[in-house]
């Protein structure tokens, strides 16, 4: 009798079966008639795609054969994670019954591979050790951002080049136009140096990004020379320049290599630039040994570093993790599309309409390409390299789409999308650069002209196929056809900075700003979108208008859209035409943004457009205590999320999101906010306390923490009690300020507000105000008698840190205007009356009511609106009896005096604990205890994590800001 034999796949899919006893959803192997077309066992772990190849032991060279397979996944990009196995001899020959029982004892040599290591030695263990091991080498790559410490090598490079560079103004003149980087006319040295330096970074960047592309290129085009030959020609830089002309006109890749050979062009014939460029070559070259780097964005995080400020039109770039776990989030919901299709997915078309350097388009592609992996091996469809290619093809040729207004961006996006496969030649790419200025008279505001319509002639052409007409000779420059196509998919991170103030807002052409100014308020006004909110806002209703019913947009945003004033026409916009799906907000005090090189609180959001008659889902709040800060650890935290809502339904509206050993944020479901509602429970990091403050506002009604027992409360907005004053800018147009108190007059002032000095809620004036005879050069003179009439003897703060300031509100024994504070005029309250409502003000509940209607600029630092005061829920005074009124006028009197701690200490705040208690007795309320051991939790308020185990040993002096004078 001949003995038993197994073939290997009976064996792969044993295996797969054990894997899933260990906690992942492992895939077998499915063979084909004409062979094996997939990995032998492919699963996700922690948002990571694991591929195990499997030989038995008896299969000649076995160790080299399956370790040479598992690289081929990993450098193919099927996996981020190999494992190359031997099976022993006894799962050969052990009965097809018994191979679970087999496996389950017996000892395996493997060796791992992932993106970025591999494990030099074999190990053996059982399949429970090998995953063990998995685990460990998924946690490793969370940690291991071999991008950024890639970037951070050709960073410092770049810089030293840049400085050589600067001392030559007239080849970074030249430079600063081809960049597209605008030359005001009457420019100051200091901007120039600065705008001088910019363009040499960025085109040392372009050349070494060329460079590199250049070797990718090599490995799978004999045509294409490789660095190492290159290095030898005499002329080096009019070798270059002539072998990348030669690249974009025979093979294509204009975007990448046009631009690199008119940089060549520009810079003076020299000794010091055959050796700068030598170097570029030589750090590319070594940069070209990090394929993973190559893979996820190097060159978008080192723009992003080279340009320290915001880019010339007032944006930011997204952080690459930002950008992975939007998009992984985002295509990890239901679509109707067959990802696994590529005839399907080529009718699958996505778009950011201000891509900058391509990130999010890359993170699409990627999280597509996951899509792609998984939804074939869900159908039992072939997964080899040949796959990958029509996909990436497809990717670039059909689906992604970019517009961005500076050359040098599109470049990198280009070769960004490109080194994904760079052996794939693309017969196009829907690629642009957007113009941006006034042309013969007619203002150009890059992509928000496509709210027009869905063409444009652009200035540049990054591909022949757009031409609609070509210029005799080498130069394939003219005018082209930019034209969106309708959208399932919109990713940005558009610009958003506000157009007061004096902000970057076309500060690069400041010449031409008026015009731009004014065509930029004519279409915001046209859709009844403010203006004030930012060129931000306008991309919302951009997006919409090139959107599929049923598509998404995928937004980076300031987190001022979830509850600042100024937004509220674009929630609205949202809430009338969208179900809001998605909010992801980070409550890590180290990091509350999403992009790169700011301080500023932002948000994600992903939101689908409603086919007619539909009416919104609820909204998915997504806290996260942690925000990830490398690529992989994105991909560990999206596939987390995604595990956690799905624990939501009917009747459980909140999870947490677990972490290893910790929890890493909250899921909760809300019902969808209508018209210009805010977005609050983006704003808390703790669903406990948004329910809290969500009965609150809307029911009117106390609901402590884990009960459903209602306490009404008698509420009212604070516009009933009486009215706001001017701001600031009304105040010092209107009068002069003497802060030294020296001179009287009938006008007391109150200004700034130091931490340090304001510590009780009762104050007196600090300045006298005159009114002017002559206006501020270049306002207008403001009415005094007017300004003074809105005085009020109540001040409200208009911005706060509230990890360093004690009051909310301030209490005065006559009328009085400040510069940081609004002032409250009310209708007819009593003396016991105003006391009573300063008293709740500075309350635990008074300080919750405010934290959920902050703006957030940044951390604890916050502001609060004339629109969101007149509209927050406050104690009705007038509702009170006289008792009651009397007992909170005495607490008023005795507490009002006496130094309060900083507001994120309340719950050891002993005055703070006597006012709440005062409260309390009169309202019938019980202990508010929980809602203040809540508050100081979260790091909106404190400015840090909240760790029990360490004494609360913050002092005043330790944060690095304290809110001073505003000077106009």
């Amino acid at each position: 009798m001949s003995k038993h034999r197994n073939r290997e796949e009976a064996v792969n899919t044993q295996l797969a079966l054990f894997i899933s006893k260990l906690g992942v959803t492992a895939d077998a192997e499915t063979i084909h008639v004409h062979g094996k077309h997939r990995p032998d066992v492919l699963f996700q772990l922690r948002g990571l795609r694991v591929v195990i190849e499997g030989k038995f032991k008896d299969t000649p060279n076995a160790d080299a054969v399956v370790f040479g397979d598992a690289r081929k996944r990993v450098k193919a990009g099927i996996a981020h994670i190999a494992v190359a196995a031997v099976y022993p001899d006894e799962l050969r020959s052990a009965p097809t019954t018994k191979i679970m029982d087999v496996l389950a004892g017996t000892k395996l040599r493997y060796r791992i591979v992932t993106e970025t290591f591999e494990s030099e030695n074999w190990f053996e263990g059982s399949p429970s050790a090998l995953m063990e091991s998995l685990r460990r080498a998924q946690e490793s790559l969370t940690q291991d951002d071999i991008v950024e410490k890639t970037a951070k090598a050709l960073s410092v490079h770049l810089e030293g080049i840049a400085k050589l560079w600067i001392g030559q103004p007239g080849a970074c003149d030249r430079l600063s136009k081809l960049l597209g980087i605008g030359i005001p006319k009457k420019e100051e040295a200091k901007a120039a140096l600065e705008r001088r330096e910019t363009a040499a970074k960025v085109s040392a960047l372009v050349l070494a990004n060329a460079f590199i592309f250049q070797e990718q290129l090599s490995l799978t085009d004999e045509r294409v020379e490789t660095l190492r030959k290159l290095k030898k020609e005499s002329a080096l830089v009019d070798a270059t320049s002539k072998h990348w002309r030669w690249i974009w006109e025979n093979i294509n890749y204009v975007p990448i290599f046009q631009l690199g050979e008119r940089i060549l062009d520009e810079l003076p014939a020299s000794t010091a630039t055959t050796e700068i460029v030598k170097s570029l070559l030589d750090e590319a070259h070594k940069i070209c040994a990090e394929q993973a780097a190559l893979r996820h964005d190097l060159m978008g995080r080192i723009y992003h570093w080279l340009l320290h400020h915001a880019k010339y039109l007032g944006t930011y770039y997204t952080s690459v993790s930002a950008a992975t776990l939007l998009l992984k989030v985002t295509l990890d919901l239901e679509w109707k599309t067959d990802f696994g299709g590529a005839r399907e997915l080529a009718d699958f078309k996505v778009a950011d309409l201000a891509c900058g350097t391509g990130t999010l388009l890359m993170a699409a592609a990627q999280a597509l390409t996951d899509a792609y992996i998984k939804t074939r091996a869900e159908t039992d469809r072939s997964i080899e390299a040949k796959d990958l290619s029509v996909l990436h093809s497809t990717l670039m040729q059909n689906v992604i789409h970019g517009y961005d207004i500076l050359p040098s961006a599109v470049h990198l996006t280009a070769s960004t999308l490109a080194l994904l496969a760079p052996e794939v030649a693309f017969r196009q790419m829907n690629l642009f650069v957007m113009p941006i200025g006034v042309d013969h008279g007619t203002p150009r505001l890059g992509s928000i002209d496509f709210l027009d319509g869905d063409q444009l002639q652009t200035q540049f052409a990054l591909d022949s196929t757009h031409l609609d007409a070509v210029q005799t000779g080498a130069s394939k420059s003219a005018y082209a056809n930019a034209k969106v196509p309708k959208l399932d998919l919109c990713v940005m991170n558009p610009p958003f900075v506000s157009s007061r103030y004096g902000n970057r807002l076309f500060g690069s052409i400041p010449e031409d700003r008026p015009k731009l100014q004014k065509e930029l308020s004519r279409q915001a006004k046209k859709l009844g979108i403010s203006a004030t909110a930012g060129l931000g806002a306008l991309f919302v209703p951009l997006a919409d208008k090139h959107l599929k019913s049923g598509g998404r947009i995928a937004f980076v945003l300031p987190i001022a859209l979830a509850s600042g004033e100024s937004w509220g026409a674009v929630r609205k916009y949202l809430a009338d035409r969208y179900h809001l799906e998605l909010v992801i907000t980070s409550h890590d005090p180290a990091r509350t943004n999403f992009s790169e090189n700011t301080d500023l609180s932002e948000l994600l959001f992903v939101a689908r457009k409603l086919k007619s008659g539909e009416r919104a889902d609820e909204t998915r709040y997504v806290t996260l205590k942690r925000n990830p800060t490398t690529i992989h650890e994105a991909l560990d935290t999206a596939s987390r999320i995604s595990v956690a809502l799905k624990e939501l339904d009917g009747t459980r509206k909140a999870a947490a999101i677990k972490g290893t050993g910790r929890i890493l944020g909250e899921v909760t479901s809300l019902p969808a906010p209508e018209g210009t509602e805010n977005w609050t429970s983006a704003i808390f990091s703790q669903s406990y306390l948004a329910q809290v403050h969500w009965h609150l506002a809307k029911d009117r009604a106390l609901v402590l923490p884990g009960t459903t027992k209602k306490r009404p409360l008698p509420l009212c907005r604070l516009d009933e009690l009486g009215g706001l004053g001017y701001d600031v800018r009304d105040i010092t147009d209107a009068f002069e300020v003497d802060r030294t108190a020296t001179q009287w007059t009938p006008y007391s002032g109150f200004w700034d507000h130091d931490a340090e000095k304001v510590v009780q809620i009762a104050q007196k004036p600090n300045a006298f105000l005159t009114a002017r005879t002559k206006a501020i050069e270049g306002r207008n003179l403001k009415s005094a008698t007017a300004v003074w009439d809105r005085a009020g003897s109540i001040l409200l703060v208009s911005r706060l840190r509230t990890n360093t300031h004690k009051v909310i509100a301030t209490g005065f024994e006559q009328p009085v205007l400040g510069n940081t504070w609004w002032a409250f005029k009310d209708t007819g309250l009593t003396t016991d009356q105003r006391k009573a409502l300063l008293l709740w003000l500075n309350s635990g509940l008074g300080l919750l009511l405010y934290f959920g209607r902050r703006a957030i600029t940044q951390g604890a630092w916050m502001q609060m609106k004339k629109p969101a005061w007149e509209g927050m829920q406050v104690l009705d005074v007038r509702s009170l009896t006289p008792p009651a009124l009397a007992k909170l006028a005495a607490a008023y009197d005795e507490f009002s005096g006496k130094t309060l701690r900083p507001l994120s200490k309340l719950d050891t705040d002993p005055v703070r604990l006597r006012i709440d208690d005062a409260l309390c007795a009169v309202l019938d309320l019980p202990s508010l205890t929980s809602i203040r051991d809540l508050m100081v939790r979260e790091p909106g308020l404190t400015g840090r994590d909240f760790d029990p185990s360490k004494p609360d040993d913050v002092t005043d002096d330790d944060e690095d800001e304290v809110e001073g004078s505003v000077e106009i």
